[in-house]
């Protein structure tokens, strides 16, 4: 019985470290650079006051501001609404650059 039951405990032990090791590695989901637009909707602004910005393909993001990486920043949390322009449509083959920031 005493084989088996630190056989159990080794295996239990096991799991949980690997479970662990897998678990730290989704943490770095968000550690991507910054959106300049989504920081810059929140300047001048504290910790969950209301905000929202036009994204590059003239998406309305609502949100609040919220820490990320120790800058604040408009974080989503509504759906995104689309904003009707009469912008000219870039012609084929045009590129855009999407600006960020790096920490």
């Amino acid at each position: 019985m005493t084989f088996k039951y630190s056989l159990i405990k080794s295996i239990i032990l096991l799991l949980s470290i690997l479970a662990s090791f897998i678990t730290a590695n989704f943490s770095y989901a968000h550690a991507g650079p910054l959106n300049k637009l989504a920081v810059s909707a929140c300047e001048n602004k504290n910790k969950s006051n209301a905000c929202s910005y036009e994204g590059a393909h003239n998406d309305l993001y609502i949100g609040t501001c919220q820490y990320m990486a120790n800058d604040l920043m408009c974080v989503r949390n509504q759906p995104i609404q689309k904003i009707q322009t009469k912008k000219a449509k870039p012609e084929a083959g045009q590129n855009h650059v999407h600006e960020v920031i790096n920490n």
